[in-house]
């Protein structure tokens, strides 16, 4: 009898150990299947609101990347500069703790200097025309450069033409600009294109622009509709010109590292689905401007809208800023394939 019992025991602990085992197969078979198919992260990171066309679309980019990944690819995004400005978002990237950015080009020249480019007063003519730019001779000579440093570019998201805004005086000419301090980006070539004005240019990271413009640390700032609406620098500054004098490209940049590593179906799913929200983008940012414009109006900021002649003063107070750019290496190749984009 205790034999028996023995016997039975024996089994119903192997056969509790053979449920097990399958209990534990099945709860890390979807686990086993996500390690076939290859599960990745996306940190997708950036500094402006989630309201603006680029804040929007870095959205629309993970709704569709994790719909045609099937989930294999998860993307978390972070706007308004929760995990740090542009630059120390780009060289997160660099070390792998952030997948993706798309960061305004002022911040680019500290990885690639030839994105000093983007500095260069009344460079493009039209929206067209960028596109034309980067889509061509333009966008290669960059990734070349940015393969380098670790990034790839996915696409060039738009944020718009440049405006100044102040709380002195208006400004409708490069004389206006003499003694005002202007908040800049990092690069060089824009510090120097308002010295050349007598504006004093002082580098603050964006998160920290609409205090020091409150608190006066700095008179006035440059920034397409998008940013002076979506963070309210129209509360704290009383003049506005529309001058369009400098355009803000967003490069779609992902980890070179990370891009890598991916499979050749997700590289794929990734391409198209950057290609596609580039373009929704585009569109988005264009069709958002005429609902800045009617907040600004509505604001009480006083507004002022440049003409040719006035632009071309703009032109001639800064041209010595093409020659510096000129100096940078490979910046004459640059500019005659943006010339030929035209």
């Amino acid at each position: 009898m205790k034999r028996k019992w023995g016997l039975f025991s024996i089994c119903i602990l192997m056969l509790a150990m053979f449920t097990a085992g399958c209990g534990k197969s099945a709860s890390s078979g979807g686990s086993g299947k996500a390690e076939e198919k290859g599960e990745y992260v996306i940190k997708f990171a950036h500094v402006v609101s989630a309201s603006t066309a680029k804040g929007k679309a870095a959205e629309k980019f993970k709704e569709l990347l994790e719909e045609r990944t099937d989930g294999q690819i998860k993307v978390e995004v972070f706007p308004d500069s929760q995990l740090g400005a542009d630059r120390e978002i780009t060289e997160q990237m660099q070390s792998g703790t952030i997948q993706m950015n798309a960061p305004f080009t002022g911040v680019l020249p500290a990885f690639v200097k030839q994105f000093e480019v983007f500095d260069l007063p009344y460079l493009f003519k039209d929206r067209d025309h960028v596109k034309s730019a980067v889509n061509g001779k333009v966008g290669e000579i960059f990734n070349q450069h940015l393969e380098k440093q670790g990034l790839r570019a996915l696409g060039y998201w738009d944020g718009g033409f440049k405006h100044l805004t102040n709380s002195k005086q208006t400004i409708q000419k490069p004389e206006d600009l003499d003694g005002l301090k202007m908040r800049v980006s990092q690069s060089p070539l824009l510090i120097s294109q308002f010295q050349a004005m007598g504006a004093g240019g002082v580098s603050i990271d964006f998160a920290e622009l609409y205090t020091a413009l409150q608190t006066k640390t700095v008179d006035g700032q440059e920034n397409p509709l998008s940013n002076i609406v979506s963070k309210k620098f129209y509360e704290v500054q009383d003049y506005l010109t529309l001058s369009s004098h400098g355009y803000m490209a967003y490069p779609l940049l992902i980890s070179e590292q990370f891009y890598q590593k991916l499979p050749a179906d997700l590289q794929k799913a990734v391409d198209e689905v950057s290609a596609e929200v580039t373009d929704w983008q585009l569109e988005q940012s264009a069709a958002d401007e005429e609902a800045y414009m009617k907040t600004l109006e509505e604001s009480g900021i006083e507004i002022t809208e440049l003409t040719e002649s006035d632009k071309e003063a703009f032109i001639k107070a800064t041209s010595e800023v093409y020659e510096d750019f000129k100096k940078v290496e490979g910046g004459q190749e640059v500019l005659d394939a943006i010339k030929e984009a035209q």
